[in-house]
């Protein structure tokens, strides 16, 4: 079973919220060509389509996030091509794959690893 575009960036918005972005919001009008949500340390992104990430994603939200200076944060719904992966580390951009029906989110790469097990340990 799926879920809308709408409401995989829901979720994911109350996933940024975890990983610490406690101000996160999903972007509106012509913020949602840059990013699908933001914060005031985040940058977020969601890939709720079928098949795998693949590069140019990650490179865009690099882009973005380099004249931003926000952290750049991309979820997956499906798999990550290994290419993008290893890109996502290069760039400093944290990949997380997140499960709609089971409510779980994961680290796909070194930095989104980080990023959970810091949000995990953390008192709040």
């Amino acid at each position: 079973m799926g879920a809308s575009d709408e409401e995989a960036v829901e979720l994911c918005r109350e996933w940024m919220r975890y990983l610490g972005a406690t101000d996160a919001v999903v972007a509106a009008g012509e913020s949602r060509r840059v990013c699908d949500l933001y914060g005031s340390g985040y940058l977020g992104w969601v890939e709720n389509k079928r098949g795998n990430l693949e590069v140019e994603l990650v490179e865009r939200a690099a882009a973005v996030v380099a004249a931003d200076g926000r952290q750049g944060v991309v979820f997956a719904r499906h798999g990550v091509s290994p290419f993008a992966r290893v890109r996502a580390d290069e760039l400093a951009i944290a990949i997380f794959w997140f499960d709609v029906q089971g409510g779980t989110l994961d680290g796909v790469n070194m930095l989104g690893r980080d990023l959970l097990a810091k949000a995990a340990a953390s008192p709040d």
